[in-house]
């Protein structure tokens, strides 16, 4: 940490409030484009982690959709109020 401070200390950036406005909108633009490419990187994984959950969960969903009474009487699902309140 004391590190990046130091680097930060050499580079003089200052403050958020002393960078001119091209200063902050290149900051925002590098920002937004180092947040995209996490996205595209995280989210096929988690997409491919969860998918046996995803499944599971559409599965019980069409269910309940079908036999709403049934499902209820499952005794973990019965617990869930928003699932479960007629």
């Amino acid at each position: 940490m004391e590190y990046l401070k130091e680097l930060a200390g050499r580079a003089d950036l200052g403050s958020w409030d002393a960078w001119s406005t091209q200063q902050r909108v290149l900051a925002a633009v590098i920002g937004l484009l180092l947040a995209y490419g996490v996205l595209r990187l995280v989210v096929p994984t988690l997409l491919r982690i969860l998918r046996p959950a995803l499944v599971v969960a559409l599965g019980l969903l069409a269910l309940w959709a079908i036999f709403p009474a049934e499902t209820c009487s499952i005794e973990f699902l019965a617990t869930l109020p928003v699932l479960c309140a007629r």
